[in-house]
């Protein structure tokens, strides 16, 4: 029984480390504290491209591949096996039995190193979250949630363009995605990602321009927080 509370004990002394360790490691904003931004998005549907637009036209720093390394780095592990367990479901009593029996990294302790990381850097604000499922991670009332979509013809017909694939091949990497990702936000979060009510907004990407958007975005995101965004030119 000591063993067991020792390691117990020793387990929550790491856990408060790495949470430390995270906090030291992303730098407080100068100045005013904006909420976050979480972007969720149909594959395709060009959410990536919105983030990495808006990050750079008001200066908020973009959490998206990231977020992957960040966990590596605390892990030990490297992100091509990390990618393996994102956003894809596992067998939750294989990952509780064999993270006990073995110093590996399994899917629970990727989510909870997830759900650290995701809460620190929404503590910090001035950030935008690409996926992870970070809308059902993040607790500040004032975060802004938003989701990008566009029908899978249109999605598959720009895809298949850009990797200069066929557009069979285009629409079924982009149904085995959009499955994978329903499946992570369902299987940890008990959530259907496709319902609109979980989202502070919803984008038809197909409709707008990333600029067209990313005016939307901003217009949103001042009403539900109060603060006033600058653009940079």
């Amino acid at each position: 029984m000591a063993k067991i509370l020792h390691k117990i004990i020793d387990e929550q002394i790491k856990s408060w480390e790495l949470e430390s360790s995270f906090k030291n490691k992303i730098i407080a904003p100068q100045g005013k504290q904006f909420p976050v931004i979480t972007i969720s998005r149909e594959f395709g549907a060009r959410g990536a491209a919105l983030a990495a637009l808006m990050g750079e036209k008001i200066g908020f720093k973009v959490w998206d591949r990231d977020i992957l390394q960040a966990i590596a780095d605390k892990l030990g592990s490297n992100q091509k096996y990390l990618k393996s367990l994102d956003e894809s479901r596992r067998v939750l009593i294989e990952d509780v039995v064999v993270g006990f029996m073995k110093n590996v990294n399994t899917n629970v302790n990727y989510l909870r190193t997830l759900n650290r990381l995701i809460r620190t850097i929404e503590y910090h604000g001035n950030a935008i979250i690409v996926g992870r499922g970070a809308n059902y991670i993040c607790k500040n009332p004032h975060s802004f949630h938003l989701r990008i979509v566009s029908p899978v013809e249109r999605r598959a017909a720009d895809y298949a363009s850009r990797e200069g694939i066929s557009k069979e091949d285009a629409l079924a990497i982009i149904r085995k995605t959009d499955e994978e990702r329903a499946e992570f936000v369902r299987y940890h979060f008990k959530s259907d990602v496709s319902n609109a009510s979980n989202y502070d907004l919803l984008i038809n990407s197909a409709t707008f321009s990333l600029q067209d958007m990313m005016s939307i975005v901003i217009e949103a995101y001042e009403q539900k927080s109060g603060f006033q965004l600058e653009i940079i030119n």
